[in-house]
């Protein structure tokens, strides 16, 4: 009796589920150790080209590395030293700024006599009177003075606040010295920790992480400090105070994934508005942060990026969320270049497939099961919309080869296997007739030419034939006269004794009587071409196919549209010079629709 395969997929479902809440509790409980480890590891990325930079210049290692870190320590400090002498300054008249901005909310107050003003005291009065207690009328207020700490004890928490910090910053930038360092033989020993006989996952999946990673980060670290820069000068064109300070604070929360320009666009807004009497300057600034961050995002990232983290949109969204509830706002810079390796971690181990499947920026579903799921729902007109997408773009061949023979495919597998109707069978089927009778073939101006294509009229068979037609176009194929049977096509066919006769069949089975035809054909008519198009053919079937088909009289054995037009007129060209006619074609695009 076979097994089950249920509760085996039930365990393994589970075990990788507690093994996922494993790793979430251990990213939480272990943020002291892993914080400062995952932010060297990802400066270390932002850093490599640098070194490698110095490396190409044949300078030592280690001057190399020390060479990058003053330069990167030197340009961190300048900034911070920057915006932080003027958020100085901001402190201190922060109280004027504030009475300013409270005047000026005042002044958009309405008078004493609005209705929603005279509404909100109504309703003060009666929520003092509902939680009104005459007990507590006359109840004095009480002050809780907290214990006098021992002086030990308060210099250590005054310390405590500030180590922690400064510990984690020291050991980052040793990590990130040491990372630099180091970098060839902490990959050696990860290889050889993963297996020497896994070395071929792992060089890719090291070199594609480090790439897409290291790409991103230097990229965005560059466009961010012209964000940042553009954005200080025209907050000092507009007037805004201390623009150095809102241009380095910008810099750094557009690392913050879609929320971060929004965020460092609303203090210089407001200061905006508390100082200047008029809303003129507020709009620029409002406008300012708008033009600069529509032009990052729809023209300069993906021109400079190409759409090179791999990641989609929603898998940055979501992975923002998660990173800043585990590891706070520092896990959320570090959301960008972690779901980056997680993704590329899912693409080349197989068990961790799912990863990739969520987080990836590789469509969901392909062209065909897309269709094919829609037409399944009744949703005709999602489907069409597909179609006309993909022919929009690649043509009418495209459509045949990656959305329709597959589709026609997947109706054949599911029906015998009983997964599907008969009458959802008959739907998807009549639906994708209907829309290969819409489709325009290429006809043009192409040569009329003697070919005949022929069916043995089994299910779908001449949903084949005329996705063959219209690829090749469909006044160049010429059918058989509908009422008539397999056996009479054939005859006809052959009596007409043409330069090619095409077959077509849909299902996997029938091979037999395809052989017959092509014997037939080849017996009666030595001249025709014969060329047999069989979509089902499978990958490991190919040799055993050809050679079968090949000692039938076949001249060529195709699975696809472009394949078979592509054959065809090599083998018209062909018949011209017989010297050069070839048997049975190998199948270069088998594993297309495999």
């Amino acid at each position: 009796m076979p097994q089950n395969p249920l509760p085996a997929r039930l365990n393994g479902s589970w075990v990788t589920l507690l093994t996922l809440v494993l790793v979430v509790v251990i990213l939480y409980t272990g943020k002291q150790v892993l914080l400062p480890m995952a932010l060297g590891v990802v400066l270390a990325f932002v850093l490599t080209p640098l070194v490698r930079q110095f490396d190409r210049m044949h300078l030592p290692r280690f001057a190399g590395v020390a060479l990058t870190m003053v330069l990167a320590l030197s340009a961190v400090g300048g900034m911070g030293y920057v915006v932080y002498d003027q958020f100085a300054q901001l402190s201190s008249e922060i109280s004027q700024y504030t009475t300013s901005m409270r005047r000026k909310v005042s002044q958009l107050r309405m008078g004493n006599d609005a209705a929603i003003q005279q509404f909100t005291r109504t309703l003060d009065r009666v929520a003092d009177q509902f939680y009104d207690d005459p007990d507590q009328r006359n109840a004095q207020p009480v002050r809780v003075v907290p214990p006098k700490l021992p002086p030990t004890q308060r210099l250590r928490e005054s310390f405590g606040g500030i180590f922690e910090p400064v510990a984690s910053a020291f050991i980052v930038i040793v990590l990130v010295a040491f990372l630099l360092g180091q970098r060839e033989d902490l990959r050696d020993r990860f290889i050889r920790l993963i297996g020497a006989g896994s070395v071929t996952m792992t060089t890719r999946l090291m070199n594609e992480a480090a790439y897409r990673v290291s790409q991103f980060l230097v990229w965005q670290t560059l466009i961010n400090l012209t964000f940042g820069v553009l954005v200080g000068l025209g907050l000092y064109w507009i007037g805004v105070p201390y623009a150095a300070l809102w241009g380095g604070i910008t810099a750094l929360l557009r690392f913050v994934p879609y929320v971060g320009t929004v965020l460092s666009a609303l203090m210089p807004a407001s200061l905006a508005f508390a100082t200047f009497p008029g809303w003129s300057e507020t709009v620029e600034t409002l406008s300012l942060y708008l033009v600069l961050d529509l032009i990052t995002a729809y023209f300069v990232e993906p021109v400079v990026f190409g759409y090179r983290t791999g990641v989609s949109s929603f898998a940055l969204l979501i992975s923002a969320l998660f990173w800043i509830w585990v590891w706070g706002p520092v896990g959320l810079l570090l959301a960008t270049p972690l779901t980056v390796c997680v993704a590329v971690l899912g693409r080349h181990v197989r068990s961790l497939r799912f990863l990739a499947i969520i987080f990836a920026d590789e469509p969901a579903l392909q062209p065909h099961v897309r269709f094919y799921q829609r037409l399944l729902a009744r949703d005709e007109d999602e489907a069409s919309v597909l179609v006309n997408r993909k022919l929009h773009e690649q043509g009418a061949i495209a459509v045949v080869d990656d959305v329709l023979i597959p589709a026609v495919t997947l109706v054949m597998n599911h029906r015998e296997q009983h997964e599907i109707s008969e009458d959802d069978a008959e739907f998807v089927l009549d639906v994708i007739a209907e829309t290969l009778h819409q489709m325009p073939s290429v006809d043009g101006l192409m040569p009329q030419t003697n070919i005949i294509g022929l069916t043995v009229r089994a299910p779908a068979d001449d949903l084949i034939l005329e996705m063959l037609r219209i690829a090749y176009g469909r006044g160049r194929i010429a059918l058989m006269a509908p009422e008539m049977t397999a056996e009479e096509s054939l005859r006809a066919a052959i009596r007409q004794a043409p330069a090619m006769i095409c077959i077509a069949a849909a299902a996997s089975t029938r091979g037999s009587e395809l052989r017959n035809y092509c014997r037939r054909i080849r017996s009666e008519s030595p001249d025709t071409r014969i060329v047999v198009m069989r979509p089902q053919l499978q990958q490991d079937e190919a040799p055993r196919s050809i050679e079968r088909f090949r000692e039938a009289g076949a001249d060529s054995l195709v699975v696809g549209a472009k394949e078979a037009v592509l054959t065809i007129d090599r083998l018209l060209a062909a018949k011209a010079e017989p010297a050069n006619s070839e048997p049975v074609d190998k199948l270069p695009q088998l594993s297309a629709h495999a």
